[in-house]
C-alpha cells in the first residue's frame, strides 16, 4: 500500500471513529449540527492535504502513481453546455378557502328549523334554517283583512268620484289608505323573508353552532358554510424578493400533508411591506375539485427569482473548496493522455443541487462529476462509457 492509499484509509478510520463516538449519549438538534459542520471542516482539510501530497509525490517520485498512471482513475464527467438555469426559493403558506362564511340572520327571532346536517352539499339559494314568524304572520293577515275593506272602500269611491259624485279628498284618502296598507304588506313580507336563512353560495354545510329553539340574531352565527371548490394559498415572502415576485407568474406548490402537488399562477401580490416581519403577501388560487385541501393546512410554495440562459452549470457536490477559493476537477488531454486538471472557478448561484458558473470554465469542458474526491491535480484518468 502506497502512502496516498494510506491516508484515505485513515481518512475512512477517522470518519467512522467520530461517528461512533456521535453515537453515544442523547444529543439536541444544534449539538448535531455543530458536530456535523465540525466534521465537514475536518474532512476538507483532510482532502485539501491528500490534494496537496499527491502533488508533492508525484512531482518528487513519479514511481510511487506509476501504477496509478499505467490504469486511471475511472471517472464520470460532465461535457458543458449553455443551458437555461433558474434559481428558486421556498416560503410556507397557508390553505384558506376562498369563499367561507359564518352565516347569520338579517334579523333576529328563536329558530323554528334548521333544515340541514354537519356535511351535507347546499346550492347558492338553499333554505338553512327558519325563524319563527307566527307574531308576522297573523300581523300579515290582519293586514289583509284591512287591505280588503280599503280596497272596497276606494273603488267605491272611485266610481261616485268618476259619476261627479262626492269630493275629491274622499276619493284621495280612500285612495291613500289603500296604498299604505299596500306597502305595510310588503314591508312585513320582507320581514319574513329575511326570517329564512339562505345558502349564499355553493358550498358545504361544514358546522352547526345553534340548535332549534335557541335565539338567533344578526351577526350571531347559525353555522358555517365553505366553498370547497377552490383554495388560495397565502404566504408571507420577504422583502428581498420584491423585485422577482410579480402577478401571474406560476409557482410549484407542494402540500406534503395532503400528498398533493401542482402549479398554479399568483394570482395577487401585496403592494404594502409589512414592518413587524419586513415581508409582503402573494396569494395563489388552487382548484380543489377532488376535495383533497382543507382550511389552515400548509402549502409551499416554489417561486422562481432568477433566469438565465446560455450558461454553463455543473452539479454542486462536484465543487470543492480549498485556501485558495473554489475549484473542480477537468479531464483534458495532456501529452495524449486524460489527466485531472484542477480548475479554480468563480460560482454564482445554486438551485437543486446545480451551481451555475461564471469564471474558470468554458464550453466544452469536461468536468469530472462521479469520481471527483478520488482524484487529484494532474492524475491519470479514465471517462466512463
Amino acid at each position: 500500500m502506497n502512502a496516498i492509499d494510506t491516508m484515505r484509509t485513515n481518512i475512512i478510520l477517522f470518519a467512522a471513529f467520530l461517528a461512533l463516538a456521535s453515537c453515544g449519549g442523547e444529543k439536541t438538534l444544534e449539538d448535531k449540527k455543530a458536530e456535523l459542520d465540525q466534521l465537514n471542516v475536518e474532512m476538507a482539510k483532510l482532502q485539501n492535504k491528500i490534494s496537496l501530497l499527491q502533488e508533492e509525490l508525484a512531482a518528487a517520485d513519479p514511481s510511487l502513481l506509476e501504477a496509478k498512471e499505467e490504469e486511471g482513475i475511472l471517472v464520470g464527467v460532465k461535457t458543458l453546455e449553455p443551458e437555461m438555469f433558474q434559481h428558486f426559493f421556498e416560503v410556507n403558506g397557508s390553505i384558506e378557502a376562498v369563499e367561507i362564511a359564518n352565516v347569520s340572520p338579517e334579523q333576529g327571532g328563536q329558530i323554528k328549523e334548521i333544515t340541514v346536517k354537519e356535511g351535507d352539499q347546499v346550492s347558492a339559494g338553499t333554505v338553512l334554517a327558519k325563524l319563527n314568524t307566527s307574531v308576522l304572520a297573523s300581523s300579515v293577515n290582519e293586514l289583509e283583512e284591512g287591505i280588503a275593506l280599503a280596497q272596497t272602500v276606494y273603488d267605491r269611491q272611485a266610481r261616485l268620484w268618476e259619476q261627479k259624485v262626492g269630493s275629491e279628498l274622499q276619493y284621495l284618502q280612500a285612495k291613500n289608505n289603500l296604498e299604505a296598507l299596500q306597502k305595510k304588506r310588503e314591508t312585513l313580507m320582507a320581514q319574513m323573508a329575511m326570517s329564512t336563512i339562505k345558502a349564499p353560495f355553493n358550498g358545504v354545510v361544514d358546522r352547526i353552532m345553534q340548535k332549534a329553539g335557541e335565539l338567533a340574531a344578526p351577526g350571531m352565527p347559525v353555522l358555517t358554510l365553505v366553498n370547497m371548490g377552490e383554495m388560495k394559498v397565502k404566504a408571507d415572502v420577504s422583502e428581498n424578493y420584491v423585485q422577482a415576485v410579480k402577478a401571474g407568474a406560476h409557482v410549484d406548490i407542494d402540500f406534503p400533508a395532503f400528498g398533493y402537488q401542482t402549479t398554479a399562477p399568483i394570482k395577487n401580490v401585496s403592494n404594502i411591506i409589512n414592518p413587524a416581519n419586513r415581508s409582503f403577501s402573494v396569494e395563489v388560487r388552487v382548484t380543489n375539485s377532488k376535495g383533497i385541501l382543507k382550511p389552515n393546512g400548509v402549502a409551499t410554495l416554489r417561486i422562481m427569482d432568477f433566469e438565465a440562459d446560455a450558461s454553463l452549470v455543473v452539479p454542486a457536490i462536484a465543487i470543492s473548496k480549498d485556501a485558495k477559493g473554489d475549484f473542480v476537477y477537468v479531464a483534458a488531454n495532456t501529452e495524449g493522455k486524460t489527466v485531472a486538471q484542477k480548475r479554480y472557478i468563480k460560482i454564482g448561484r445554486s438551485s437543486d443541487g446545480n451551481t451555475r458558473i461564471l469564471e474558470g470554465l468554458a464550453e466544452g469542458d469536461k468536468v469530472i462529476v462521479n469520481g471527483y474526491n478520488e482524484v487529484a491535480n494532474g492524475d491519470l484518468v479514465r471517462i466512463q462509457g
